[in-house]
């Protein structure tokens, strides 16, 4: 289903009633929130211009880009992309993945 879709379903299931909020269950449900609360018209955090809000890269670019001090990170999807940033950091190291 696309988010027009998913909207209209949800406009069907309240039967007319007024639709105050797009509230999420889970981190996972967040993107879909967002995008939905947009497409409802109801209060929203919107679309992240910089990209998914959910992922750490993202938002370290976001605390970085206002001037702020972030941590040292390298995005990759294989060991070899990682690599040698790893091999110049002091352990432990954290890995966290992007979805």
């Amino acid at each position: 289903s696309t988010i027009p879709q998913t909207a209209a379903a949800v406009k069907a299931a309240a039967g007319g009633m007024p639709i105050a909020a797009c509230i999420v269950g889970a981190e996972t449900g967040v993107t879909l929130a967002d995008k939905l609360s947009l497409e409802l018209g109801v209060r929203s955090n919107g679309i992240f211009p910089l990209g998914d809000r959910r992922n750490k890269s993202v938002q370290q670019r976001a605390v970085k880009a206002t001037g702020l001090r972030a941590v040292r990170e390298a995005l990759g999807t294989t060991w070899t992309e990682v690599k040698d940033f790893v091999a110049t950091e002091s352990m432990p190291v954290v890995v966290k993945p992007v979805e």
